[in-house]
């Protein structure tokens, strides 16, 4: 099981990937040899942005089910 600061880890190192990807495609897109080079690492930069949307949402749902949890903790306790 991932905790929420691995998968924040996770997602900044993917996006520098991007980052670093993103350059590369700069780079080489206007190079006609590089054409089926720029068609792979477009692919390679939508999978990515695919694994951090999945991690974004992963995210935001850690932050809401810990925040569920502390709201029904602190219920419990006033109940008692």
């Amino acid at each position: 099981m991932v905790n929420g600061l691995q998968l924040l880890d996770l997602l900044r190192e993917t996006e520098n990937k991007m980052l670093h990807l993103h350059r590369a495609i700069d780079k080489v897109s206007s190079e006609p040899d590089f054409k089926e080079t720029v068609s792979v690492l477009t692919v390679v930069v939508r999978d990515y942005q695919l694994q951090l949307d999945k991690m974004k949402q992963a995210l935001g749902a850690l932050e809401i089910n810990t925040a569920q949890s502390a709201s029904q903790s602190n219920r419990a306790q006033e109940a008692h």
